[in-house]
């Protein structure tokens, strides 16, 4: 008889988990869960967890901030409506103009006679009127500072009286705006007209030595003459 294989055993078969065990995995499972929640929320933020950045707070002083002082402006003359750079390559005769600017801008009229020439007349009551020999007999030498007016004629006056008329004139047909300048050879002429360049106020200056006088001043209408506007060189004419 031949021998026989033996059977193969049937494998073992597991062994059903044990209830405790498996509560306990669960347990075990949620506690775990619980501190991995508690780490997340607890622990500040991580650079690769967050993409913003905890802004660092500033301590703030509770000092009082240091007064800042308060300078007042000083208070400056007011500077006629257009003035353009000097328009003229004459330095010493820009000079001047500053002066005149400056002086018409403050009303200070009496700064016009640094730059006239104070002249003198023999008077004589049959003549023609001159306002500084009013009153006076005949024969005596008065000085003053002429007004000319425009297409009409001047007076010799007294200073008082020059700045008295200047005054009267300016305040009632002005402001007085520059229009600009005219130099050649050792004449020049500096123009202001009113807004509606129907009045002017020109200066007719003329080189002495290191600067510029004049004779007279010139006050007045322009009727229609367009050359006080437009600066035609005829008003070089003005100068004496």
């Amino acid at each position: 008889m031949e021998n026989q294989p033996l059977p193969t055993p049937p494998a073992a078969l597991p062994k059903p988990a044990s209830p405790w065990k498996i509560v306990v995995l669960i347990i075990a499972v949620i506690a775990l869960s619980s501190s991995i929640t508690f780490f997340l929320v607890k622990r500040p933020s991580l650079p690769f967890l967050s993409e913003t950045k905890p802004i660092p707070s500033v301590a703030q002083s509770h000092q009082p901030a240091p007064a800042v002082p308060v300078s007042t402006p000083t208070p400056t003359a007011a500077l006629p409506a257009s003035t353009p750079s000097c328009d003229v390559s004459d330095n010493s005769f820009c000079n001047v103009l500053v002066d005149l600017k400056s002086a018409l801008a403050a009303s200070n009229y009496a700064g016009f006679l640094a730059y006239q020439n104070l002249q003198s007349t023999t008077c004589n009551p049959d003549g023609m009127f001159v306002s500084v020999c009013e009153g006076v007999s005949k024969g005596v030498i008065k000085e003053g500072y002429n007004i000319g007016h425009n297409q009409s004629e001047g007076s010799l006056v007294t200073k008082n009286d020059y700045i008295t008329s200047v005054s009267g004139y300016v305040n009632t047909n002005g402001p007085f705006i520059y229009q600009g300048s005219l130099v050649s050879a050792n004449k020049g002429v500096a123009v202001f007209l009113n807004a509606k360049k129907d009045q002017l106020l020109v200066f007719p200056l003329k080189r002495t030595d290191s600067t510029w006088r004049m004779d007279t001043l010139l006050l007045g209408g322009t009727f229609t003459d367009n050359s006080f506007e437009n600066l035609s060189n005829s008003l070089l004419d003005f100068v004496q």
